[in-house]
């Protein structure tokens, strides 16, 4: 797989400079210059089926590598979800720590405590609801990152593979935000495919085309950042090909938009034929 461009959406402290930072992105790099489709022995490039409509009485090959005929148009597209376990796999080989927790309530706390950030309601409470107000939480349960990464100078990355759709991405950089805000991570990443790439993807896939216009929201945030910096990686195939065998095709999940989608690849071996 490609990487295109890092956005560095803000860089407080000049974070970027810093080696660390380079050591993060280095291994993030490797990870996703890694990744392949087929995933199997023997593929040396991310090549995957470009999406395809397949009329009413066209023919395709199904998940069992048998015939079938379209009973009503049909759109064969690839799924995200094992391209996350697959980085996943390239980046536990860079001897990084995975999937570890990211708890914001001691940084809610604190603002609480602080008086920082208290919401109260119109029409303005009396001081007995502003005392009960300051007191009472909001749900503060963001979830955790899909990635924890820590370098060998103990450098905090946590880092975001999309899979849901746009307002998923956006979530998630507004979490990354919260937690450079909170000062525990140094660096927060979140890695979207280019708008070559996600035409052929789930459908509605979070990618970089529908968050740039928003860089410039995350930027400004940036200035209650006392250290750490934002990245967007846009990543992008290195080719397509055309098939309508949906063992070709990147599995989907069975949630939201991925109902439609195709289900597990054939298994091929350094013989098999390339098309």
């Amino acid at each position: 797989m490609k990487l295109n461009n890092t956005y560095l959406l803000f860089d407080s402290k000049q974070t970027s400079k810093r080696d660390d930072w380079a050591e993060a992105h280095g291994a993030i790099l490797n990870a996703i210059k890694s990744m392949r489709w087929p995933d199997e022995e023997g593929a040396h490039t991310f090549r995957i089926p470009r999406i395809v409509t397949v009329k009413p009485g066209a023919k395709y090959i199904g998940a069992d590598g048998k015939a079938k005929t379209a009973k009503e148009k049909k759109t064969l597209r690839n799924g995200v979800r094992p391209l996350r376990d697959q980085f996943r796999r390239w980046m536990q080989k860079e001897a990084w720590t995975c999937e570890e927790s990211c708890s914001l309530a001691p940084f809610f706390k604190g603002l609480r405590e602080s008086s920082t950030a208290v919401f109260t309601k119109f029409p303005p409470p009396t001081q007995k609801e502003l005392e009960e107000a300051k007191a009472e939480a909001l749900n503060e349960s963001v979830g955790d990152f899909d990635f924890w990464f820590r370098t060998t100078s103990n450098f905090r990355t946590v880092v975001e593979w999309e899979t849901g759709n746009i307002s998923s991405s956006h979530r998630s950089l507004n979490k990354m935000c919260l937690a450079l805000m909170g000062g525990l991570v140094d660096a927060g990443v979140l890695i979207v495919p280019s708008k070559f790439l996600y035409p052929h993807l789930t459908d509605r896939i979070g990618n970089i085309r529908e968050l740039q216009p928003y860089f410039y929201f995350w930027n400004r945030v940036g200035t209650l950042v006392d250290c750490g910096l934002l990245a967007v990686m846009e990543v992008e195939y290195d080719a397509l090909f055309k098939s309508t065998d949906l063992r070709d095709f990147v599995s989907m999940g069975t949630d939201g938009n991925s109902k439609t989608g195709p289900t597990p690849r054939r298994v091929t071996t350094k013989s098999a034929k390339k098309r």
